[in-house]
């Protein structure tokens, strides 16, 4: 947090960043989390307060009425998934998008979570990924993530 009467510099609002794509993914049956063709990602720089909010949205739907398709956002140190993993899928944060059982068409949602501890003015890269619960298959007709700096 920046205290009143402080000097702002560049570095502690590095700009918002964001990717996305309209590519349908159809018949989604991967029940682990994969990346897909093409991978929406991006990279960013930590702010000053080492704290980012990251927000994952998407167009899903199911294709049974049992199961459900699922968005998360998965955050590396470093300029690719080959770095440390700072946010995995399986995060305690409860990062996971997931539309509802019943969505028989599209349905569009956004999700948000604060990400903390990050090394300031260090590069980051962030990617979303997909799966779908056992027992059925699904559709996604959009994925995007966005990273915005935090004081």
């Amino acid at each position: 947090m920046t205290a009143a009467g402080s000097v702002i510099r560049a570095a502690d609002w590095p700009p918002t960043v964001a990717a996305g794509d309209s590519t349908t993914i159809s018949n989604i049956t991967s029940t682990t989390f994969i990346t897909g063709s093409p991978v929406v990602a991006t990279t960013f720089t930590a702010p000053t307060s080492g704290r980012v909010k990251i927000t994952v949205g998407g167009g899903m739907q199911n294709n049974g009425a049992t199961g459900r398709v699922t968005l998360a956002p998965n955050v590396f140190a470093g300029t690719g998934p080959g770095g440390t993993e700072v946010l995995g899928v399986a995060s305690p944060l409860r990062t996971e998008l997931t539309c509802p059982t019943e969505a028989a068409s599209f349905y569009y949602a956004s999700r948000s979570c604060t990400l903390e501890g990050l090394t300031p003015g260090a590069t980051y890269y962030a990617r979303v990924m997909y799966r779908v619960t056992a027992g059925t298959t699904g559709d996604i007709s959009r994925r995007d993530i966005m990273i915005r700096p935090l004081s």
